[in-house]
């Protein structure tokens, strides 16, 4: 991978809020703006299973009338039946409501693990106000694992923009879309690092957005990517990981890319009977940490 294409990705990592919100505010331009009287009650899913984890957090509630405030805790759906069943095995697991987290729904048996290339399926049936039945699919990713790297696992690392940047490589998965390498800051608090952006941005490309072509994630063939050094933003410790991402999940989180040649009028959900997202996903073994420091 160019380190011009890592970029792209970077970019989009950290401005994908924005883009996000710059797509809604166009969409909102182009077509009649909703009203009250077009509103249509609809159940929201949103959960993504953990290849070796319990079901962590379902969230389920209904959506909200298009001119007013969205409340959560207004709209949150506190006695839904939710179940996450095995398709064509015996692991059935009824999850349980969270009262301090508006909409959560989790498991009570944290021994019961999610497990790769299984295949699920998320049942929701509602009571109150109205009786609706929602389900989704999902198969995790097979395991896999980071092979190689320019970075050793417990070292130091001094941030030095003209330094040659790092890379890591991995191992295929299955039954997965896309990848997508994380970064996770591990230090509450830790300084975040002083730079300009176009200092650490050399490409002419990169410095004219309308020439570049997002995404999240990386293309499902490509198992390397370098590490530029503008993706790094605070010292201290810092944790790569590699997650292999279901369909469902990869097709979800890329939607709200303008794309090029056009724009999704509407999103895609791969549900039945609401909307929203149930995916899955799997951690590549091997994870490496390193301090970062000035």
């Amino acid at each position: 991978m160019t380190e011009t294409d890592m970029k792209r990705t970077i970019i989009m990592r950290t401005l994908s809020l924005s883009l996000l919100l710059t797509a809604v505010l166009a969409s909102s331009g182009c077509e009649e703006t909703p009203t009250a009287e077009t509103y249509r009650r609809e159940v929201v899913i949103s959960g993504v299973l953990t290849a070796g984890r319990s079901v962590d957090t379902i969230k389920v509630s209904w959506t909200g009338v298009v001119d007013q405030r969205y409340d959560l805790s207004a709209l949150a759906i506190t006695d839904a039946v939710v179940v996450v069943r095995e398709v064509g095995g015996t692991f059935a697991d009824t999850l349980v409501y969270d009262p301090s987290v508006p909409g959560r729904y989790f498991s009570p048996d944290t021994a019961r693990k999610i497990l790769p290339t299984r295949t699920y399926e998320l049942t929701v049936r509602t009571v109150t106000p109205e009786a609706r039945t929602v389900s989704a699919v999902t198969t995790v990713p097979d395991e896999f694992a980071i092979t190689t790297s320019t970075l050793t696992d417990g070292g130091t690392v001094k941030y030095d923009v003209t330094a040659p940047v790092h890379s890591f490589a991995w191992t295929p998965s299955a039954s997965y879309g896309t990848y997508l390498p994380t970064i996770t800051y591990l230090d509450s608090g830790a300084a975040m690092i002083p730079k300009i952006f176009y200092q650490d941005t050399l490409s002419a490309d990169f410095q004219r957005p309308d020439k570049v072509g997002y995404r999240i994630g990386l293309p499902p063939t490509q198992l390397s990517t370098e590490l530029p050094w503008i993706f790094l933003s605070y010292y201290g410790t810092v944790r790569f990981d590699v997650y292999a991402i279901d369909v469902n999940y990869s097709d979800f989180i890329n939607q709200y890319i303008p794309a090029q040649g056009g724009e999704l009028r509407e999103i895609r959900y791969r549900t039945v009977g609401g909307i929203g997202v149930f995916g899955s996903r799997t951690a590549a073994r091997n994870p490496i940490t390193v301090r970062l420091v000035p």
